[in-house]
């Protein structure tokens, strides 16, 4: 005979919690997200757009002061594609960078 767990039974004085589903959207008001966000803002789009049609070399400087140079080949609301000197491909995520700037 195989093991046998047993299982308390319920206090039923306790009520059951049901998740609700609902077709609207909870809590804040729901923005898209992407390019359209509030956090992507038009300044950072010119700038990025600017970087990735001239294809300028960038230093990334990190929040614990490391750098990484490269050229931009993408973004969007939350991530940057950079591609080094020898032709690595990074993606480095805003919010772990202090500053970009060109070199």
């Amino acid at each position: 005979m195989p093991n046998r767990i047993e299982i308390p039974p319920r206090d039923r004085s306790t009520p059951v919690r049901i998740p609700q589903t609902s077709s609207r959207p909870t809590g804040k008001n729901k923005k898209p997200s992407g390019i359209f966000n509030e956090r992507h803002t038009s300044s950072q789009d010119v700038l990025y757009r600017e970087w990735v049609e001239q294809q300028t070399l960038l230093l990334l400087v990190f929040t614990d002061a490391t750098t990484l140079s490269g050229t931009l080949k993408g973004y969007d609301t939350y991530a940057l594609h950079l591609e080094d000197e020898d032709g690595s491909s990074t993606l480095v995520f805003k919010q772990s960078l202090r500053l970009i700037r060109p070199t």
